[in-house]
Protein backbone atom coordinates (compact mmCIF):
# COMPACT_ATOMS: atom_id res chain seq x y z
CA UNK A 1 0.00 0.00 0.00
CA UNK A 2 2.37 2.77 -1.20
CA UNK A 3 0.28 5.84 -2.05
CA UNK A 4 1.11 7.80 0.59
CA UNK A 5 -2.71 8.42 2.33
CA UNK A 6 -2.13 9.54 6.21
CA UNK A 7 -4.84 7.72 7.51
CA UNK A 8 -4.22 8.70 11.10
CA UNK A 9 -4.87 12.07 13.11
CA UNK A 10 -1.50 12.80 14.53
CA UNK A 11 -1.57 16.75 12.94
CA UNK A 12 -4.89 17.40 15.09
CA UNK A 13 -6.75 18.63 11.41
CA UNK A 14 -10.09 20.16 11.93
CA UNK A 15 -13.29 20.68 9.60
CA UNK A 16 -12.13 24.31 8.95
CA UNK A 17 -9.59 22.86 7.74
CA UNK A 18 -11.02 19.90 5.74
CA UNK A 19 -12.65 20.36 2.07
CA UNK A 20 -16.17 20.21 1.19
CA UNK A 21 -17.55 16.74 1.36
CA UNK A 22 -16.32 14.66 -1.38
CA UNK A 23 -19.31 12.84 -3.11
CA UNK A 24 -19.29 9.10 -3.99
CA UNK A 25 -19.98 6.92 -6.47
CA UNK A 26 -21.49 3.40 -6.41
CA UNK A 27 -19.78 0.24 -8.10
CA UNK A 28 -22.27 0.32 -10.91
CA UNK A 29 -21.40 3.96 -11.81
CA UNK A 30 -17.74 3.12 -11.77
CA UNK A 31 -18.22 0.15 -13.73
CA UNK A 32 -20.14 2.00 -16.58
CA UNK A 33 -17.39 4.65 -16.54
CA UNK A 34 -14.53 2.50 -16.90
CA UNK A 35 -15.22 -1.05 -18.46
CA UNK A 36 -12.90 -2.14 -21.11
CA UNK A 37 -14.27 -3.75 -23.88
CA UNK A 38 -12.91 -7.07 -22.72
CA UNK A 39 -13.61 -7.00 -19.28
CA UNK A 40 -15.14 -10.27 -17.54
CA UNK A 41 -16.67 -10.74 -14.10
CA UNK A 42 -16.08 -14.88 -11.97
CA UNK A 43 -16.94 -15.28 -8.93
CA UNK A 44 -13.80 -15.42 -6.39
CA UNK A 45 -15.02 -16.90 -3.22
CA UNK A 46 -17.64 -14.51 -2.62
CA UNK A 47 -15.97 -11.82 -4.43
CA UNK A 48 -17.09 -10.46 -7.99
CA UNK A 49 -14.07 -9.89 -9.36
CA UNK A 50 -12.87 -8.16 -12.48
CA UNK A 51 -10.94 -9.24 -14.58
CA UNK A 52 -9.62 -9.01 -18.47
CA UNK A 53 -7.93 -12.10 -20.35
CA UNK A 54 -6.66 -10.95 -23.92
CA UNK A 55 -3.81 -12.29 -26.44
CA UNK A 56 -2.51 -15.51 -27.04
CA UNK A 57 0.81 -17.24 -26.43
CA UNK A 58 2.56 -17.57 -22.59
CA UNK A 59 0.35 -16.50 -20.17
CA UNK A 60 1.60 -13.29 -18.19
CA UNK A 61 -0.28 -12.75 -14.78
CA UNK A 62 -0.54 -8.55 -13.63
CA UNK A 63 -1.03 -7.74 -10.05
CA UNK A 64 -1.94 -4.06 -9.39
CA UNK A 65 -0.72 -1.40 -6.71
CA UNK A 66 -3.24 -0.55 -3.49
CA UNK A 67 -5.18 2.44 -5.00
CA UNK A 68 -5.11 1.14 -8.46
CA UNK A 69 -6.79 -0.82 -10.75
CA UNK A 70 -5.93 -3.08 -13.60
CA UNK A 71 -6.12 -0.30 -15.95
CA UNK A 72 -2.89 0.90 -15.03
CA UNK A 73 -1.05 -1.83 -16.65
CA UNK A 74 -2.58 -0.90 -19.96
CA UNK A 75 0.49 0.41 -21.82
CA UNK A 76 2.70 -2.92 -20.67
CA UNK A 77 -0.15 -5.21 -21.92
CA UNK A 78 -0.89 -3.58 -25.37
CA UNK A 79 2.34 -4.25 -26.05
CA UNK A 80 2.98 -7.58 -24.80
CA UNK A 81 -0.22 -9.32 -26.21
CA UNK A 82 0.44 -9.87 -29.47
CA UNK A 83 3.01 -12.54 -27.90
CA UNK A 84 1.63 -13.43 -25.19
CA UNK A 85 -1.73 -14.05 -23.25
CA UNK A 86 -2.36 -11.16 -20.89
CA UNK A 87 -3.83 -11.56 -17.60
CA UNK A 88 -5.38 -9.02 -14.97
CA UNK A 89 -7.70 -8.50 -12.39
CA UNK A 90 -8.67 -6.33 -9.85
CA UNK A 91 -8.36 -7.23 -6.07
CA UNK A 92 -11.45 -6.85 -3.42
CA UNK A 93 -12.57 -3.81 -3.56
CA UNK A 94 -10.25 -2.29 -5.59
CA UNK A 95 -10.96 -1.23 -9.44
CA UNK A 96 -14.08 -2.38 -10.41
CA UNK A 97 -14.09 -5.66 -8.31
CA UNK A 98 -17.42 -6.27 -5.76
CA UNK A 99 -16.26 -6.19 -2.04
CA UNK A 100 -15.75 -9.55 0.35
CA UNK A 101 -18.54 -11.28 0.96
CA UNK A 102 -17.85 -13.47 3.66
CA UNK A 103 -18.21 -12.62 7.27
CA UNK A 104 -14.99 -10.49 9.05
CA UNK A 105 -13.24 -12.69 10.81
CA UNK A 106 -12.31 -12.26 14.51
CA UNK A 107 -8.77 -11.06 13.82
CA UNK A 108 -10.43 -9.12 10.46
CA UNK A 109 -8.93 -10.56 6.97
CA UNK A 110 -4.93 -9.91 6.47
CA UNK A 111 -5.03 -8.00 3.69
CA UNK A 112 -2.28 -9.28 1.70
CA UNK A 113 -2.80 -12.90 2.50
CA UNK A 114 -6.68 -12.97 1.30
CA UNK A 115 -5.45 -11.26 -1.81
CA UNK A 116 -3.19 -13.71 -1.88
CA UNK A 117 -6.16 -16.64 -1.01
CA UNK A 118 -7.96 -14.32 -4.04
CA UNK A 119 -5.59 -15.16 -6.60
CA UNK A 120 -5.41 -18.78 -5.59
CA UNK A 121 -8.81 -19.25 -6.61
CA UNK A 122 -8.81 -17.17 -9.83
CA UNK A 123 -6.19 -18.56 -11.12
CA UNK A 124 -7.99 -22.12 -10.85
CA UNK A 125 -10.94 -20.94 -11.73
CA UNK A 126 -9.16 -19.74 -15.04
CA UNK A 127 -7.34 -23.10 -15.26
CA UNK A 128 -3.76 -21.71 -15.19
CA UNK A 129 -0.71 -23.90 -15.20
CA UNK A 130 2.36 -22.58 -16.22
CA UNK A 131 2.48 -18.98 -16.51
CA UNK A 132 5.14 -15.76 -15.53
CA UNK A 133 3.50 -13.78 -12.56
CA UNK A 134 3.99 -9.46 -12.80
CA UNK A 135 3.59 -7.67 -9.55
CA UNK A 136 3.64 -4.32 -8.23
CA UNK A 137 3.68 -2.53 -5.02
CA UNK A 138 1.30 -4.27 -2.15
CA UNK A 139 0.85 -6.63 -5.54
CA UNK A 140 3.97 -7.96 -5.26
CA UNK A 141 3.42 -8.62 -1.86
CA UNK A 142 0.91 -11.43 -3.43
CA UNK A 143 3.27 -12.28 -5.97
CA UNK A 144 6.28 -13.18 -4.18
CA UNK A 145 3.58 -15.26 -1.94
CA UNK A 146 2.19 -17.11 -4.77
CA UNK A 147 5.67 -17.88 -6.65
CA UNK A 148 7.14 -19.22 -2.84
CA UNK A 149 3.93 -21.60 -2.48
CA UNK A 150 3.64 -23.11 -5.48
CA UNK A 151 7.10 -22.93 -7.64
CA UNK A 152 5.83 -25.59 -9.89
CA UNK A 153 3.42 -23.21 -11.64
CA UNK A 154 5.30 -20.22 -11.59
CA UNK A 155 7.82 -19.80 -14.62
CA UNK A 156 9.02 -16.56 -14.13
CA UNK A 157 8.46 -13.50 -11.62
CA UNK A 158 8.76 -9.54 -12.06
CA UNK A 159 8.54 -7.69 -9.30
CA UNK A 160 8.40 -4.14 -9.41
CA UNK A 161 9.25 -1.63 -6.41
CA UNK A 162 7.45 -4.26 -4.50
CA UNK A 163 6.17 -3.97 -0.96
CA UNK A 164 6.30 -6.91 1.85
CA UNK A 165 9.63 -5.42 3.00
CA UNK A 166 10.09 -5.36 7.30
CA UNK A 167 8.39 -1.60 8.38
CA UNK A 168 9.35 0.54 11.58
CA UNK A 169 7.34 3.65 11.90
CA UNK A 170 9.37 5.96 10.07
CA UNK A 171 9.64 4.39 7.29
CA UNK A 172 5.90 3.20 7.03
CA UNK A 173 4.30 5.02 3.57
CA UNK A 174 0.98 5.62 5.43
CA UNK A 175 2.96 7.29 8.07
CA UNK A 176 1.32 10.83 9.00
CA UNK A 177 2.86 13.89 7.33
CA UNK A 178 2.40 17.52 7.67
CA UNK A 179 1.66 18.15 4.07
CA UNK A 180 -1.11 15.80 4.15
CA UNK A 181 -2.66 16.98 7.55
CA UNK A 182 -5.50 19.19 6.00
CA UNK A 183 -6.94 16.02 4.67
CA UNK A 184 -6.56 13.26 7.21
CA UNK A 185 -10.35 13.53 8.91
CA UNK A 186 -11.64 13.42 5.34
CA UNK A 187 -13.30 10.10 5.04
CA UNK A 188 -12.98 10.04 1.35
CA UNK A 189 -10.34 11.93 -0.57
CA UNK A 190 -11.08 15.11 -3.19
CA UNK A 191 -8.74 15.06 -6.07
CA UNK A 192 -6.58 17.42 -5.01
CA UNK A 193 -5.26 15.19 -2.21
CA UNK A 194 -4.16 12.28 -4.91
CA UNK A 195 -2.79 15.34 -7.05
CA UNK A 196 -0.35 15.68 -4.05
CA UNK A 197 0.06 12.29 -2.94
CA UNK A 198 1.38 11.37 -6.92
CA UNK A 199 4.61 13.79 -6.37
CA UNK A 200 5.69 10.94 -4.04
CA UNK A 201 5.78 9.11 -6.99
CA UNK A 202 6.25 10.26 -10.01
CA UNK A 203 9.58 11.95 -10.47
CA UNK A 204 9.58 15.45 -11.65
CA UNK A 205 10.08 16.43 -14.76
CA UNK A 206 7.66 13.38 -14.79
CA UNK A 207 3.64 14.13 -13.49
CA UNK A 208 1.12 11.72 -13.12
CA UNK A 209 -1.47 11.14 -16.34
CA UNK A 210 -4.38 12.81 -16.22
CA UNK A 211 -6.21 9.10 -16.66
CA UNK A 212 -4.45 7.81 -13.85
CA UNK A 213 -5.32 10.22 -11.60
CA UNK A 214 -8.49 10.06 -12.79
CA UNK A 215 -9.04 6.28 -11.79
CA UNK A 216 -7.14 7.19 -8.55
CA UNK A 217 -9.52 9.31 -7.59
CA UNK A 218 -12.52 7.70 -8.67
CA UNK A 219 -11.99 4.47 -7.43
CA UNK A 220 -10.87 6.02 -3.97
CA UNK A 221 -14.39 7.68 -3.70
CA UNK A 222 -16.17 4.00 -4.31
CA UNK A 223 -19.47 4.28 -1.91
CA UNK A 224 -18.67 1.76 1.21
CA UNK A 225 -15.30 1.68 0.59
CA UNK A 226 -14.27 3.11 3.14
CA UNK A 227 -16.19 0.65 5.91
CA UNK A 228 -15.11 -2.16 3.61
CA UNK A 229 -11.42 -1.04 4.59
CA UNK A 230 -11.60 -1.26 8.05
CA UNK A 231 -12.36 -5.34 7.72
CA UNK A 232 -8.61 -5.97 6.67
CA UNK A 233 -5.04 -5.82 8.94
CA UNK A 234 -1.95 -5.72 7.95
CA UNK A 235 1.90 -7.56 8.39
CA UNK A 236 4.69 -8.01 6.40
CA UNK A 237 5.10 -11.34 7.70
CA UNK A 238 8.32 -13.05 7.04
CA UNK A 239 9.52 -12.07 3.72
CA UNK A 240 12.93 -13.28 4.46
CA UNK A 241 11.81 -16.72 4.26
CA UNK A 242 9.55 -16.17 1.62
CA UNK A 243 12.18 -14.88 -0.75
CA UNK A 244 14.35 -17.72 0.17
CA UNK A 245 11.45 -20.56 -1.19
CA UNK A 246 11.10 -18.81 -4.58
CA UNK A 247 12.37 -21.03 -7.21
CA UNK A 248 11.28 -19.01 -10.58
CA UNK A 249 13.82 -16.77 -12.59
CA UNK A 250 13.41 -13.01 -11.24
CA UNK A 251 13.37 -9.80 -12.81
CA UNK A 252 13.26 -7.09 -9.71
CA UNK A 253 12.81 -3.35 -11.04
CA UNK A 254 12.69 -0.59 -8.98
CA UNK A 255 12.73 3.16 -9.79
CA UNK A 256 15.95 4.52 -8.40
CA UNK A 257 14.73 8.13 -7.20
CA UNK A 258 11.37 6.68 -5.56
CA UNK A 259 11.38 8.19 -2.33
CA UNK A 260 8.39 6.23 -0.84
CA UNK A 261 10.41 2.59 -1.57
CA UNK A 262 14.61 3.22 -1.13
CA UNK A 263 15.96 0.84 -4.32
CA UNK A 264 18.10 -0.60 -2.34
CA UNK A 265 15.66 -2.81 -0.78
CA UNK A 266 15.77 -4.66 -4.22
CA UNK A 267 19.14 -5.69 -3.02
CA UNK A 268 17.67 -7.38 0.13
CA UNK A 269 15.31 -8.84 -1.90
CA UNK A 270 17.94 -10.26 -4.39
CA UNK A 271 20.22 -11.54 -1.35
CA UNK A 272 17.40 -13.60 0.32
CA UNK A 273 16.89 -15.14 -3.26
CA UNK A 274 18.73 -18.11 -2.34
CA UNK A 275 16.25 -20.58 -4.54
CA UNK A 276 16.34 -18.50 -7.73
CA UNK A 277 18.52 -16.87 -9.92
CA UNK A 278 17.32 -12.97 -10.38
CA UNK A 279 18.71 -10.04 -11.71
CA UNK A 280 17.87 -6.20 -10.80
CA UNK A 281 17.36 -3.07 -13.45
CA UNK A 282 17.30 0.38 -11.80
CA UNK A 283 16.20 3.32 -13.78
CA UNK A 284 17.18 6.88 -12.56
CA UNK A 285 14.66 9.08 -12.82
CA UNK A 286 11.65 7.21 -12.12
CA UNK A 287 9.65 6.48 -9.13
CA UNK A 288 7.14 4.15 -7.60
CA UNK A 289 5.03 3.83 -11.14
CA UNK A 290 7.66 3.68 -13.61
CA UNK A 291 5.65 1.26 -15.68
CA UNK A 292 2.70 4.46 -15.93
CA UNK A 293 5.53 7.30 -15.55
CA UNK A 294 7.66 6.11 -18.31
CA UNK A 295 6.55 2.77 -19.72
CA UNK A 296 8.85 3.16 -22.95
CA UNK A 297 12.00 3.07 -20.54
CA UNK A 298 10.58 -0.29 -18.63
CA UNK A 299 8.77 -2.38 -21.29
CA UNK A 300 12.36 -3.44 -22.94
CA UNK A 301 13.01 -4.81 -20.01
CA UNK A 302 10.17 -6.98 -18.94
CA UNK A 303 10.01 -8.14 -22.35
CA UNK A 304 13.88 -8.70 -22.97
CA UNK A 305 13.39 -11.32 -19.28
CA UNK A 306 10.00 -12.76 -20.35
CA UNK A 307 11.47 -13.83 -23.67
CA UNK A 308 14.72 -15.23 -22.12
CA UNK A 309 16.75 -13.04 -23.53
CA UNK A 310 18.47 -11.62 -19.93
CA UNK A 311 19.21 -15.48 -18.30
CA UNK A 312 22.67 -14.94 -19.08
CA UNK A 313 22.72 -12.22 -16.27
CA UNK A 314 20.78 -13.60 -13.71
CA UNK A 315 22.81 -14.49 -10.89
CA UNK A 316 22.10 -16.53 -7.37
CA UNK A 317 22.68 -15.80 -3.76
CA UNK A 318 25.06 -18.47 -2.44
CA UNK A 319 24.57 -19.73 1.52
CA UNK A 320 28.31 -21.00 2.59
CA UNK A 321 28.78 -22.57 6.07
CA UNK A 322 32.20 -20.97 7.69
CA UNK A 323 35.24 -23.22 6.81
CA UNK A 324 33.46 -24.89 3.75
CA UNK A 325 35.22 -24.69 0.66
CA UNK A 326 32.46 -22.28 -1.66
CA UNK A 327 34.62 -22.56 -5.01
CA UNK A 328 35.03 -18.93 -4.93
CA UNK A 329 38.21 -19.15 -6.20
Amino acid sequence: MYMPAALGGAHGATAADQAPTVPTLTLDELRAKYELPNSRYIDIDGVDLHYVDEGSGPVVVFLHASYNGLQSWEGVTSRLKPRYRTVRFDFPNYGLSGSETKPTPAEKFHLIERNYEIMVGFIDALDLERFAVVGTSSGGSVAFRYAARHPERVERLILINSAGMPRTPRTDPLRSRIKFAKYEAMPVKPREFWELASTENFIPPNTAPDWWLDQVYDFNRREGALEEQKRYRFSTGDPETLFSQIQAPTLIMWGKDNPVVMHLEANVMQLWMTGAPSIIRKYPGLGHYPYVEDVDAVYPDIAAFLDGELDGELRRTARVKPGSDCGCD
